[in-house]
């Protein structure tokens, strides 16, 4: 795909929120959307189009080998020039499925928010740096400043700067830490860890810091900054020393299913929030849900970042759910029953107030979308006590 075509869909999608074809007339034209994106959107689909999965580092070229420092428990492995922290905790016991295993916490400037999404593999939360701005929830182009980058229409020099980051905490053996390209040794809290920093790519400065929080289990900060001093490699080593994987919640959604398709398995759950790297870009829209389906299942093994599609659609062989308010969306709200366009199907609920829509992206057939939201009960969505296991 072009390139400029690819950013310029991935900057829409951001503030319609809701993968959309073939669809009625927009709340605001594209050529407002791309150019609040250039303003405040360029962050997130830019660099994943461009950097793809979440410790991919932009402009390193091709991957290289890298020597990783021994994993084993309390080791401090290859000799590294710096080491930051006391040990980390020992988790508390077996991990359910679809269980969150850290809470918000606070280091410095950084603070590492809720975890909003659980996979089979990860669990992702979103960081925020004091001073910088993230964007994440739809911006009206009413409001902002367009053409952000130098020769675009409209151009203004703007001082605000801003961060897409966000942190991943995987599963033991989940993550592949040889396929971190460019990597150096760090020592984090007594364990080995690796680090990136790049300023050559989309971004004036991209971060990657990649460290060992268990045994055999791997964590990754990911960071993409306007500022090309802040967030510092200090400022993430130390944030990392932080973070404690003792809790045990199980993730809940306000929905049930009373129809999967044969074989497909829940992969992905986004708590208050869509799945995956979606849901990391929107973290603050507002949204209730997302489960992700997958036939065969996603790998567990040797990943580099979390599951996604390189143009930034559905993983392989998934389908999704999104459950969010309808005014997340550009789909109209009249249309009762369950109403198909190309690639998805809607189902409205709490007299118009709540849009859940099956995104299979040419996967599915309209008439197993139809069935799987002709099968959906939905809870209150702001009474959190009424939300059930995703697995139940």
């Amino acid at each position: 795909m072009n390139q400029n075509l690819e950013e310029r869909s991935m900057r829409m999608r951001d503030v319609v929120d809701v993968v959309t074809s073939d669809p009625p007339p927009l709340r605001y034209g594209v050529d407002d959307i791309v150019a609040s994106g250039e303003r405040a959107q360029r962050r997130r689909r830019l660099g994943r189009a461009v950097a793809g999965a979440a410790s991919v580092v932009v402009g390193l070229g091709v991957a290289a080998a890298v020597v990783v420092p021994s994993f084993t428990s309390g080791g401090t492995g290859t000799s590294a020039p710096n080491s930051v922290g006391a040990p980390a905790a020992a988790p508390a016991g077996p991990v359910g499925p679809f269980t969150f295993t850290f809470g918000t916490y606070t280091v410095g400037r950084l603070t590492v928010a809720a975890p909003i999404d659980v996979s089979t593999a990860y669990e992702l939360a979103p960081v925020y740096a004091e001073g910088l701005t993230s964007n994440d929830k739809p911006a009206d182009p009413s409001t902002e400043i367009p053409g952000r980058d130098k020769g675009a229409p409209g151009y203004r020099p703007d001082p605000a700067k801003d961060l897409y980051a966000y942190l991943t905490v995987y599963r033991p053996g989940a993550y592949d830490p040889t396929k971190l390209a460019g990597a150096q040794p760090v020592t984090i809290g007594g364990r080995p860890g690796l680090e990136v920093t790049d300023t050559t790519g989309n971004w004036p400065m991209t971060r990657t810091l990649a460290w060992q929080h268990a045994d055999n289990a791997w964590a990754v900060l990911s960071v993409r900054s306007d500022d090309t001093t802040y967030p510092s490699a200090d400022d993430l080593r130390r944030l990392a020393a932080g973070l404690r994987t003792e809790a045990r919640t199980p993730a809940k959604v306000p929905v049930k299913l009373g129809y999967v398709p044969a074989g497909y398995g829940l992969t992905e759950v986004g708590v208050h929030a869509t799945t995956g790297l979606n849901g990391i870009s929107s973290a603050r829209a507002g949204d209730h849900a997302g489960l992700l389906y997958s036939k065969p299942a996603q790998p567990t093994t040797g990943l580099t970042g979390p599951f996604e599609n390189p143009d930034g659609g559905n993983p392989t062989g998934s389908f999704a759910i999104f459950v969010v308010p309808s005014a997340n969306s550009n789909q109209p709200t009249s249309s009762p029953g369950v109403s198909c366009l190309t690639g998805f199907c809607n189902r409205y609920f709490d007299n118009g107030k709540v849009l859940v829509q099956v995104s299979s992206e040419g996967l599915l057939p309209d008439s197993e979308m139809r069935r799987i939201l002709e099968g959906v009960t939905l809870t209150n969505v702001q009474d959190e006590s009424t939300w059930v296991s995703p697995v139940s």
